[in-house]
Parts: C-alpha cells; structure tokens; sequence
C-alpha cells in the first residue's frame, strides 16, 4: 500500500505489553493500519516491542518520522501511582504484591535499557520525531471514545489491572476526554476475579475467559455456589490473605496455578465446573451493572462506550446495554492490542479536541496482491480455479455442506474474524460446533458466532436498537428469535442468544454479496464465522498461513481472493483420505 498524499500519516502508536500492537493514524484519527504482532510471530498474546507489525507500516508506508505514541507512564507517574495503590490499599485493609521499591528498580532498569532521551525501543526502526507517553486506561477510553461517533457519552474502562488501576469512568465531550472516577485494581476486581477463576477450573487465564463465559451458559443459578464464590474472592482480597491473581502473574505462577486447581477439589469439590463458571459470570455482571447504576446517571440519555479486556465478554456487555442506555459502542479491539491505537489517538487529542467518529470498520492490517496468493497457492501445490463470481460460488458450497475458509482482503485488527480471516458454514447443522472444533483441535464451549445480512436482523434478534454499530463487530449477544433458534440452530447458545456480526454493504461488501447470494439459495441470512486459525494459533495473516491452515485443518475448500481450492481435489494424504464431508441438517 503506498503512503497516500491525502491521508499522511500523522502518528505512529505502539505498546509492548500482553498482546502488543502497532497504529499508523491519519492527523483526522483514522486508522490507515493497526495489527497485533502475534499475527507475524503466531505467538498468541505476544509481548515485545512489535518489530514486526512496525516493519510492516514502514514496508507499506515508507520510513516515517511521525510523533510516536506508546502506552506507558513515566517514572515518576509510576512511582507515584503505585505509593497511591498502597496508600489505597492500607485504608481499606486489601492486600497487593505491588511494592514501591520494588517499582523503583524495575523502573531505574528500564531507564537504562532505553535511550534516556526518549521512550523509544533500542529495537525500534522508526525515525523518531518526538514521542508521548499515555497511561493504560486513558489509552483504552481514547479508543472507545474517538471511535464511537458519539459526540457526547459516558466511557467505561475494565480490565484485569493496567498501571495498577482496573477501571475508569471518562466523560467525553466535543472531541475532550476527562477523568471522572477511577478503581485500584484490587479495589474494583471484576477483571482479576475472572481470570482467577479460569485458572481454577484449569484453564489458561490470559487466554480462555471466553471458555467460561461460554460454560456459564450450562451451570444452574446455585446460590450456594454464587455465595462460596462470593466469599473466596472477598476473602483472597483482604489484608495478610492469599492474593491469588498477583502471585498467578507473578514468579510464583506454576505453584499458584497447582494451589488454585487444588482448591477446586478440595473448598469448591461440591459444585460442577459449570456452575462456577455460572457463579462467576453472575457475579461479574452484577458488579459492573451495580457500579453502573451507582456512578452514571440519566442511563436512558447516556451513549456508553466500553474498552478493556472485560469487555471482551459479550454476556456483559448484552447486560449493560439492557440497563437503558441510548446507545453503546463496544471497541473492537476492547483488550490491550487496542492501547498502541489508544495511545496515538490521545496524542492527536492533546494538541486540539478530535471529533469522534463512527469507525467504519477494522480491516487494518495486511492485505496482499493476487500474485502472492497464487504463488502461495503455486508453492504449496495446491490446486485452484479462478473464479468469475467468487461470491455465488462460496454461496453454493456452503448451501451444500462444505466448510468454507475465506481470505480476502485486509486483514482483521482485535480479536474477532470478522470476514477476511474467516472460517465459514451452514448455520442449519447444531453438531458442527463439536465436528468442526474437532478438525480444528479446540475445545469450546460457546458456540460459533453467526454473521448476519444487515438487512435481516430483525427476524434474527431482539433489542439490537442502539446495539448496531457495536454487533458489526462482534461485541455483544442478544436473544434471539424462535425463527433464528428454529432454522440456525449451529449458532444459537443453549440460553438462546448469540453473538451477532451485522454484515453491511460498507463494512464488508465481499461477505455482504456471499450472505445476500446465500439467503436466496436458503432463505436463511445468517452463516457460521469462525476465526480462521488452528487451536491456540493466532488468526492467519499471510497467504502462506492460510494455505498451511486449510491443509492441517481439513477444511473443504479455501476462497483466496479470487482463487478457489477444493479439498477433494487435492492428493490424498494421511491427514485427508478419511475425512468426512458434514452435510447440514434440513431446513425446519
């Protein structure tokens, strides 16, 4: 992609913590790039200095010499908001691992392994101009915020902890964010509680709460179990008492681990794992409606705009929006990839107010010629048609049964597929989730999301006014109807919602024309989306991956741009001779 006269580049962002990222902004805020480096290390949550996703603006962009922002707070901000945490912590008798000195000598080690001049990596290639600093959950609420298109709204952070506080509440305004209210991370420990959770039913903390919000759907609501729950966190948070989720990140993380899974055989041994999956969601939904309706006033005039990993639970977010807000703006990349966007827009911010804007959608990372498809295609010895109608072409296989991998155009930035990096199929087949997650070595408990012409929403969902925006990216759940339960049973959870991508015409016009080619086919607007990756890989970004993931994946055909490549056109190998094509169940 050349640089473009008419959209130069105006800020460079990046940070370099949990699942690390890189943003190229134009001076009006919008993203002309942004990817995690995960997608280049196929490191899940990789944490570093983005090398790659910086070499790569600079291979599409040429060498910048843009202000850099990254998301970071400096020395002595740091110094002093951790004596706050501890002062905090003193007054109302909680515990944390975080110490002062401790801080001090992480930080003076960090100076002197950076140019003292600047905030800048000894890694970084950029030619800096200047740089500026942004505190994590300033970062978070600049991307909900400037994103949303609302001119006025309520901006609610919630993560796990980022520089030591776990939420925010930000009121903006005529393009101005200002601080209003803000938690100590063991003071408001929703995000922390989750993870500790998901720890304890055994799975991986950083990386699997969306297991649990899926399990939850399962568990009965048991007050026994919400209140054992209840008082074990309560209980864990209190002065000279076991902090489970600092040590769990700490250099004592293997033993706490072991301790937490001891317990669930031990204190939680009379309860199923998804009752406390059950229990947990419960209790994180009522925390955050409560401080909602504690702090934010006028609800039914309120736009409310979410960012931070918390808000990666759709459930949540489904609760939120049924309080009465006007209207709600879930940030795509709600979990920490989002701070190096944050970061560059907060920048843009402090010179004068920037005009939020409506983001119209994420496809901000790599895209990539149909030459280098085909060559990837050619190199792998994969054998493809070009295709004339590449969309009634998807239409018709799906209609027919076939798993379908589709990679095209730009690639996807936050944690969901949206389209591009997408693994598509038939709605109407309720045992895909276990065949299909099965080829893909996963194991999930929420069921795959249904992406949904725009235009046919209203005989899918319920309550989607005010939602529209955010469910374009896959951010929320809603009820669905008894047509939607009836005729695509594969993307519906056993407590009869789903997680809804509304397709447009101008968010993705390529997946728009294949559901719109489908729906006349089946008379059924929705298909299954699923992230196009094997299990604990990230999302494909190259061709290269893409073909080596349609192979190990046995999947029945790949739509690259406009090649297409079938499965039982391929030499037979171990990994495919036996495997069999899934046929949908009939239509209801």
């Amino acid at each position: 992609m050349p640089n473009n006269p008419a959209t130069r580049p105006a800020v460079l962002g990046w940070h370099d913590s949990h699942n690390a990222s890189a943003v190229l902004l134009s001076d009006d805020g919008r993203i002309l790039y942004a990817a995690a480096e995960e997608r280049f290390t196929k490191k899940k949550l990789q944490k570093g200095y983005p090398t790659n996703a910086i070499n790569n603006i600079e291979k599409r962009f040429g060498k910048t010499t843009t202000p850099v922002a990254y998301t970071d707070l400096a020395p002595i901000d740091k110094i002093a908001r951790n004596a706050d945490l501890l002062f905090s912590s003193w007054r109302h008798n909680r515990n944390t691992e975080k110490s002062t000195a401790q801080l001090v000598k992480n930080t003076t080690r960090r100076i002197l392994q950076r140019n003292l001049t600047g905030y800048e990596s000894r890694n970084a290639t950029v030619q800096l101009k200047n740089d500026t600093l942004c505190e994590h959950h300033t970062a978070h609420a600049a991307t909900a915020y400037f994103c949303s298109g609302f001119d006025h709204a309520t901006i609610l952070t919630i993560d796990g902890v980022g520089d030591c506080l776990s939420g925010t509440i930000f009121q903006g305004q005529n393009g101005q964010l200002t601080l209003k209210t803000k938690f100590f991370y063991n003071e408001l420990t929703v995000g922390a509680d989750y993870e500790t959770m998901t720890a304890l039913l055994g799975f991986n903390p950083d990386k699997h709460c969306g297991k649990i919000t899926g399990l939850a759907a399962y568990g009965k609501n048991d007050p026994a179990c919400i209140a054992a729950v209840k008082h074990f966190f309560t209980n864990s948070w209190s002065r000279k008492q076991t902090n489970y989720f600092d040590r769990m990140h700490g250099q004592s993380e293997q033993q706490t681990l072991n301790e937490l899974r001891t317990l669930r055989k031990t204190q939680f041994a009379n309860f199923s794992k998804e009752d406390l999956a059950h229990a947990i969601q419960h209790l994180a939904e009522t925390r955050i409606t409560d401080l909602i309706n504690k702090h934010i006033p006028n609800i039914a005039q309120t736009n409310i705009a979410l960012a931070g990993g918390v808000f990666a639970n759709v459930r949540i977010n489904q609760k939120i929006k049924q309080l009465g807000f006007k209207n709600i703006f879930v940030q795509p990349a709600m979990d920490d990839a989002g701070l190096a966007l944050g970061a560059a827009l907060n920048h843009l911010a402090q010179s004068a107010p920037l005009p939020p804007y409506r983001l119209p959608h994420m496809f901000t990372g790599p895209g990539y010629t149909d030459e280098h498809l085909q060559d990837a295609l050619d190199r792998a010895q994969i054998r493809y048609q070009r295709c004339g109608d590449t969309p009634d072409a998807i239409a018709n296989m799906l209609a027919d049964g076939k798993v379908v991998a589709r990679f095209d155009g730009r690639m996807e930035f936050g944690p969901r597929a949206l389209g591009n990096r997408s693994i598509l199929y038939d709605t109407r087949d309720p045992s895909v989730n276990a065949w299909l997650n099965k080829r893909l070595n996963r194991t999930e408990f929420m069921p795959f999301a249904p992406a949904t012409l725009i235009e046919e929403i209203d005989r899918c969902y319920t309550g989607t006014e005010g939602c529209e925006h955010s469910a374009e990216f896959m951010t929320i759940t809603f009820n669905c109807t008894n047509e939607m339960k009836r005729k695509s049973p594969a993307v519906v959870h056993v407590d009869g919602t789903a997680r809804a991508q509304f397709v447009t015409p101008q968010n993705n016009p390529g997946l728009h024309a294949i559901l719109s080619a489908y729906n006349k086919i089946t008379n059924i607007p929705s298909l299954v989306n699923t992230s196009f990756n094997m299990h604990e890989s990230p999302i494909v970004n190259t061709p290269e991956d893409a073909v080596k993931t349609f192979q190990q994946g046995n999947l029945d055909a790949l739509a690259i741009g406009p090649y297409i490549a079938l499965r039982e056109n391929q030499p037979q190998t171990k990994q495919t001779k036996h495997t069999k094509t899934h046929q949908p169940a009939a239509t209801a």
